[in-house]
């Protein structure tokens, strides 16, 4: 998910774009710690972005965390996301209860830095792109500003808005500098409305690497591939890489790699953390567009990461990018090499929320696993399920005994098998065949042939939504999943083989196939 985050000015542009903010205590608090959430008054919080048409709206900016000195969000920023500036006819913002209001700042190219790391912000699948920041001022736990916005322009203006601060927490060694910003799902995007969800942007998006375990000095070939399995042409497609970074010896980001052999299509690069193709336009419906990029694992600040390259798609008819990641571990990684359980990931979840030191994954790391599931999933990122923050997902995998049904049963083992992708526990492309059985055993006719597969045939059955028995079904396959092992690990002496049946396409519910692209 890394980019260079580096913004730098393309215009000394002044819109007249003014904001203020009115403060407001509210009720409801959801938090342990500080967060802010962006929503349409007129909505309310809930899971998953909220999309308003064109016109004018209340934005609502708000700390849900409980009133305590740790929970105050200081010097906190609105950030304007545009796709097009020269677009605009109107935008302005101002203080709900009296009109005040203040000049935006300068419009910037890149992706906001947050203001205590000065990393950058998380991508909500729209940065890199064109911004502007306003302060807003302090905000205390229960608090949240009000500020009435207008956004007026052509059919393809999208305005998107997002908010970050700086909190300070006491530890054993003092007070402790940390960035507060909105998770992905809980931000507004302002623009005209894609025709609901139907098959015209269905898109499934893969990426592949060749070896997942590498030493420095291994060259390694990624594939992307994008295949367009909707019934309407893709208009301005582009495609992007971005190149993972680590922490280099001063603590600057520098590429965990370096492109060498070229990319076949030719890419271009806009600086060395990203790559972006332009595939011909229109890229027609059931057409695949195809590339391989090859790289040198030759940066030793490399050595015993866990390397993840990460490729989006865009295009006019897609609602958000879709992305896909290869995962590569470079030397002695002393990870874990197959898939954890619900137990492992609720554990972990719980353990960071307590500040425990036994966690078993970092708290970054968790938080941008669940930012990757929610610009991935088309069940865990709007209306469907929410999982965007650590809390939400804690309990989902905490409390299985609270599923009300089938289809919230399937959503928590869903979770835990979208972790063990993009913690890179699980590949996309590991084919289920030869997985090994853990714990739960594979049902005997299985009909996708890799997790890619599974998890577009799940999601499908969630948001159509399927009958029961078909949702238990799945439940049982990603279960076994979850438990298994994976060729390699110690355990894992024999493939699991596939039946007759299974290769004739027999066993799912229905006795048919229920795979299909991914997203909309």
């Amino acid at each position: 998910m890394s980019h260079s985050g580096r913004s730098r000015s393309v215009s000394r542009i002044r819109c007249s774009i003014v904001v203020a903010a009115g403060i407001f205590f509210v009720a409801p608090i959801v938090s342990a710690g500080p967060q802010l959430w962006l929503y349409p008054k007129d909505a309310g919080p809930r899971e998953g972005g909220h999309l308003v048409p064109l016109g004018s709206f209340t934005l609502v900016v708000e700390n849900r965390a409980k009133a305590t000195d740790e929970n105050q969000v200081l010097g906190v920023e609105l950030v304007v996301a545009v796709n097009d500036p020269g677009s605009i006819t109107a935008l302005s913002l101002a203080k709900h209860d009296d009109g005040t209001s203040f000049v935006l700042g300068d419009w910037m190219e890149g992706t906001p830095e947050l203001p205590c790391s000065n990393k950058p912000m998380p991508g909500h699948s729209v940065y890199p792109t064109t911004y502007a920041k306003v302060l807003l001022g302090d905000l205390s736990g229960g608090q949240r500003f009000e500020i009435n916005v207008t956004v007026e322009g052509g059919d393809d203006l999208r305005a998107h808005f997002d908010a970050m601060g700086t909190a300070w927490k006491t530890n054993r060694n003092g007070q402790k500098c940390s960035d507060v910003s909105n998770p992905s799902g809980h931000d507004v995007t302002v623009g005209k409305r894609p025709g609901g969800r139907d098959d015209c942007g269905l898109v499934r998006i893969s990426k592949t690497a060749d070896q997942r375990f590498v030493d420095l000095g291994d060259t390694v070939t990624f594939v992307i591939e994008v295949l367009n399995e909707g019934s309407c042409d893709l208009t301005d497609p582009v495609l992007r890489d971005f190149i993972p970074a680590v922490e280099g010896e001063g603590g600057e980001s520098v590429p965990a790699f370096t492109v060498t052999g070229g990319t076949d299509p030719p890419a271009d690069p806009v600086d060395e953390f990203l790559l972006e193709w332009t595939p011909d336009s229109p890229l027609p419906a059931g057409e695949k567009y195809r590339v391989l990029l090859e790289v040198l694992f030759d940066q030793s600040f490399a050595d015993g990461q866990r390397v993840v390259n990460r490729a989006c798609i865009s295009a006019q008819e897609l609602r958000k990018p879709r992305c896909a990641a290869a995962v590569v571990f470079v030397g002695n990684t002393n990870g874990e090499d197959g898939p954890a359980g619900p137990g492992f990931w609720c554990h972990a979840a719980r353990f960071i929320l307590e500040d425990r030191r036994n966690a078993p994954v970092e708290a970054e790391d968790f938080d941008a696993w669940l930012l990757e599931i929610g610009d991935s999933s088309d069940v865990f990122h709007d209306e469907v399920y929410d999982a965007n923050t650590l809390e939400l997902a804690r309990d989902l995998l905490c409390t299985p005994q609270a599923a009300e049904g089938a289809a919230d049963r399937l959503a928590r083992h869903l979770l835990t098998l979208w972790l063990n992708v993009v913690s890179g526990r699980l590949a996309m492309d590991q084919a289920l065949d030869e997985l090994c059985h853990g714990d739960e055993l594979m049902p005997e006719d299985v009909v996708p042939a890799t997790v890619m597969e599974l998890i577009a045939a799940v999601e499908d059955a969630l948001v159509l939504p399927a009958e029961d028995l078909e949702l238990a079904y799945w439940s049982e396959v990603v279960d076994a999943v979850n438990n298994s092992l994976v060729p390699g690990e110690p355990g894992c002496t024999a493939a699991r083989t596939t039946s007759g049946r299974q290769r004739a396409g027999h066993g799912t519910p229905g006795g048919k196939m229920i795979i299909s692209g991914v997203g909309n």
